[in-house]
């Protein structure tokens, strides 16, 4: 079944420790250089948290409904500097970035994206996955994704006690685009 909202996590994490996690990525995230070392920071810190094998970053571009995948991310610590812009073309990460909404899975055959997106977030153990759009102040800056060999790997994500996580991981991408990119 898709999940396009959220939903009641059958798992109870203890506030506790998602506070923790909450804390220690702000911390990181405000001692980040740019986007590509936020999200390397980021995903460290929620690999252990969420056991993600694999994520990926792309940012938007300009007002366009375009994206260029910028990094990628692997649980054995390699994060890989990318310049890709994504296929249009069968694009799901694009129908998901119009949705405006997390979207999670744990059946990967369900998902109906292009070749490239597939090799960006799955590997062949992946059991589920997740794509959300990065939001600051209402205007769409990205789109994050991570994929887990663990069924409901993302109920967390799901429930939203990580959001606050996300919107200030858009926020750095934003400030970084308005310094690097003048109006």
């Amino acid at each position: 079944m898709n999940q396009w909202r959220h939903r009641e996590s059958p798992h109870k994490t203890g506030s506790d420790q998602v506070g923790r996690v909450l804390s220690e990525l702000q911390q990181s995230l405000a001692e980040a250089a740019d986007p590509r070392d936020a999200f390397a920071q980021f995903s460290r810190l929620l690999e252990r948290f969420l056991k993600i094998r694999k994520g990926f970053l792309a940012l938007r571009e300009g007002d366009q409904m375009r994206f260029l995948a910028i990094a990628s991310w692997r649980d054995d610590g390699t994060v890989r500097t990318l310049s890709l812009r994504l296929p249009q073309v069968a694009s799901f990460f694009e129908k998901v970035a119009e949705h405006g909404q997390l979207y999670s899975e744990n059946i990967t055959a369900f998902f109906d994206g292009n070749t490239i997106e597939r090799r960006l977030l799955f590997d062949d153990d992946t059991v589920s996955f997740m794509l959300r759009p990065l939001k600051h102040e209402g205007q769409l800056v990205g789109l994050l994704g991570y994929s887990s060999d663990v069924p409901e790997a993302f109920v967390t994500v799901e429930s939203g006690q990580l959001d606050s996580a996300f919107e200030q991981l858009a926020a750095v991408i934003s400030r970084r685009q308005a310094v690097h990119n003048p109006s």
